[in-house]
């Protein structure tokens, strides 16, 4: 869930996309701000020549487009999007942006889409080092922070309820034009921890929910301070 897909880029030829414009109420979406195919990027793009390659190339993707072509976002539009997500039936949520305010429909939205079995996983927020955003504040959703290549917190990264870490600064990805360029922020290292919950599912399609968080847990490289790394650096083979 997020700024559209630009799906028609040849890299995403063979790829599975499914689009949904929440804000709209539309089945396409267009993404002129990129922070969504960035995401798109990062998550499934094949093995190519731009030395992007998707940690979860073979996944079945759900564009759905809730933030605007200023990266702004109503609660009401992620809440419709949620909604629609768990009618799709999908495996995991992510949700690499966030809110400094709690909202009791966001919430609830959140929880029946866990009581569905989906996996919700959002980026921790890029706050300077201050509290953690909603959704990932949510004790329930799995909330996600970066490191750098020396695998040190980023000093623009959130702190406080983090669950795992993931690459975060100079992350290579492509542009709605197909372009490469490098990114900094959480909502990057969501997208790799998105692609390796769906690796795992994919092996163990009948897995619930906390099944996922504990195989997470245990094989997350432990990096220090629960507040800056949480279990760690995620991985799985």
């Amino acid at each position: 869930m997020d700024s559209g897909v630009s799906s028609s880029l040849s890299i995403f030829k063979n790829s599975s996309i499914i689009s949904y414009d929440a804000i709209n109420n539309n089945p396409t979406t267009t993404d002129s701000l990129g922070h969504g195919t960035a995401l798109a990027s990062i998550l499934m793009a094949p093995a190519n020549k731009q030395t992007v390659h998707g940690v979860s190339p073979k996944v079945k993707l759900f564009d759905v487009k809730v933030l605007n072509d200023k990266g702004g976002g109503d609660v009401d539009d992620v809440i419709n999007g949620i909604n629609w997500s768990i009618k799709q039936d999908v495996d995991i949520i992510n949700l690499s942006f966030g809110f400094q305010k709690d909202d009791k429909g966001l919430k609830h939205a959140i929880d029946k889409a866990i009581e569905n079995n989906i996996v919700v996983i959002a980026s921790a927020g890029n706050t300077l080092g201050l509290s953690t955003d909603y959704p990932a504040k949510y004790q329930n959703v799995i909330s996600v922070s970066s490191v750098d290549k020396n695998l040190k917190r980023d000093k623009f990264a959130a702190k406080g309820k983090v669950d795992f870490v993931a690459p975060g600064v100079q992350v290579p990805v492509l542009t709605p034009l197909g372009k490469l360029e490098t990114v900094n922020g959480t909502s990057f290292a969501t997208a790799y921890v998105t692609g390796i919950v769906s690796n795992i599912l994919s092996k163990n399609p009948k897995l619930e929910r906390q099944d996922v968080l504990k195989i997470l847990q245990s094989t997350a490289r432990d990096l220090g301070k629960n507040e800056e790394y949480g279990y760690g650096l995620t991985q799985y083979n």
